[in-house]
């Protein structure tokens, strides 16, 4: 009865994968990683009917579900290779990283120390999910198999002294000096007055490298990869000892030094530089909210349970790798799409690579050429794109302007399952927006 029922799944499965994608003109196609991940799937439909209770086939069915963000499908499919053949290394590994998408970091890391050490996939997972934990011994061990070796002895600092220690927790009410096109504060970096943006695409704290040696910021002797609102860049390790927002003070704060000039000219041109990025793995220690109504940055205790109005929208989100904040929508009335949240992307409600854009016929206007930015990222040029919507839950967005190429192509499969764009500051515009993390929801209030 059980291999006829997963037979009828699979076969269901398949029509569905067949059938299920509406057509489109032949110019309006997915990129060729996103077919060939499509095609993968149809073969492993194909190859799975009638072998129902083959753990290697259910293996391969449920990677190519997980692939296309099918991951309810996936889910059901490695439980039943669990019960199958209990030790199924595969399983294991999607079951850990689906656990650390939904922010259960404990069982990620139990599932996933069961998986094989040669899987690169689920070692990275481990590595995310011990970070998460503040497990930062057991992580520096796990750095150089994971391609960041130049963090170990940053994390060997945070594990002898700890990070993120919050003095006096208590809510906090802080006043945007300039909300577009960038959020940007006043913060006291080691005692002295600064200015910072606000970008939830950050991981950890980022600092001008001229305000790192301005404010003694203690530095250390070994460089590392970060990824920044859809790029990857080189960060030189760094502990910044005492960070006060609003009068709460945080000690011990991880942070990443770099070159922040001409950044700052882009976001806060002809006035004051700014010192550095607020990142997402400092907002997790609160419970936030940046109110694009008020003008502000409200931190209240972690826990802190929320009651937002009657009319407002919970959207709800995953939590990709260490600390990236994800939902799904839509652009251009497209398919589903997996998103990263990214207040910091100036002047934009979207980015994206300009193969997501092809996707659903957007493309840079006649004047593009003579527009550019990203060149502070130290990549290709970004070019502006007019995109008629943008949905997430039941808001729907129109006419925004975004980004084509404000994430590196790398990005769209760097955590084995696809995400497409990120989502910006100017589609929250005239809303509140608070991160929930015990209810892994977006609340978004008018």
């Amino acid at each position: 009865m059980a291999r006829f029922r997963l037979a009828r799944a699979a076969g269901w499965l398949l029509m569905l994968g067949l059938c299920g994608a509406p057509a489109h003109a032949d110019w309006l196609q997915p990129d060729p990683s996103f077919h060939e991940a499509q095609l993968d799937l149809r073969a492993a439909l194909r190859d799975t009917a009638g072998h129902a209770t083959e753990p290697a086939r259910l293996d391969s069915l449920a990677m190519a579900l997980l692939r296309l963000g099918r991951l309810d499908d996936a889910e059901k499919l490695m439980r039943r290779v669990l019960e199958i053949s209990p030790g199924d290394d595969a399983a294991h590994a999607g079951l850990g990283k689906l656990a650390l998408f939904r922010d259960r970091a404990s069982e990620a890391e139990s599932l996933l120390a069961h998986a094989s050490p040669d899987n690169d996939g689920a070692r990275a997972d481990l590595f995310a999910a011990r970070l998460r934990l503040g497990e930062y011994g057991a992580a520096a061990e796990l750095a150089e198999g994971v391609g960041q070796a130049g963090r170990a002895p940053l994390l060997a600092e945070l594990a002898e002294g700890g990070a993120y220690r919050v003095t006096n927790p208590r809510e906090a009410k802080v006043q945007f000096t300039r909300l577009w096109p960038v959020p940007l504060l006043r913060v006291r970096l080691n005692g002295q007055s600064v200015l910072m943006a606000l970008d939830t695409g950050a991981g950890d704290l980022i600092i001008d490298d001229s305000a790192a040696r301005r404010y003694a910021v203690k530095a250390l002797p070994s460089e590392t990869q970060a990824v920044w609102s859809g790029s990857r860049i080189a960060v030189r390790n760094a502990l910044v000892q005492r960070l006060e927002i609003g009068g709460i003070v945080i000690e011990r704060v991880p942070a990443g030094i770099l070159p922040l000039h001409r950044y700052s000219l882009e976001i806060n041109p002809q006035s004051e530089s700014i010192a550095g990025v607020i990142g997402i793995n400092l907002l997790r220690r609160f419970t936030p909210t940046i109110d694009y109504v008020a003008q502000r940055l409200v931190l209240r205790p972690a826990g802190t349970v929320v009651a937002p109005a009657a009319s407002s929208t919970r959207v709800p989100f995953e939590i990709w790798g260490e600390n990236e904040v994800m939902v799904y929508g839509s652009i251009g009335g497209g398919r589903r799409m997996a998103m990263e949240l990214a207040t910091g992307l100036p002047g934009a409600a979207v980015g994206a690579p300009q193969e997501v854009f092809d996707e659903v016929g957007i493309k840079p206007g006649m004047g593009a050429g003579l527009s550019k930015g990203g060149t502070w990222m130290r990549g290709d040029d970004w070019l502006p794109v007019t995109v008629p919507t943008v949905s997430l839950g039941q808001r729907v967005r129109d006419r925004l302007p975004g980004w084509s190429g404000a994430m590196d192509h790398g990005e769209l499969w760097s955590h084995g399952v696809r995400r497409d764009a990120l989502l910006a500051g100017l589609f929250f515009r005239n809303l509140r927006l608070t991160l929930d993390w015990r209810a892994r929801v977006l609340v978004l209030e008018d």
